[in-house]
């Protein structure tokens, strides 16, 4: 296996080692090759990961339907 798609465990703050932001709450896939890989097996095996698979998050509607307020006028 080259990669894996992970989701931080409940509870858990994971940092990317390489944007050292935190993973998402949804998942990330990331590779297991490697140095990189070497850091994320280490999160699988302490817990603070889980190996998933992506779920389609639902997609955020913008409303095309842009309503004018007009003032009435009482000419």
């Amino acid at each position: 296996m080259e990669s894996a798609f992970i989701i931080p465990n409940k509870g858990a703050m994971v940092r990317d080692p390489n944007t050292k932001e935190p993973l998402p709450i949804h998942g990330k896939t990331v590779t297991l090759l490697g140095t990189e890989g070497r850091y994320w097996r280490r999160r699988i095996r302490d817990k603070a990961v889980k190996i998933g698979s992506p779920s389609v998050a639902p997609e955020i509607k913008k409303s095309k339907d842009k309503r004018e307020f007009k003032r009435n006028k009482g000419e």
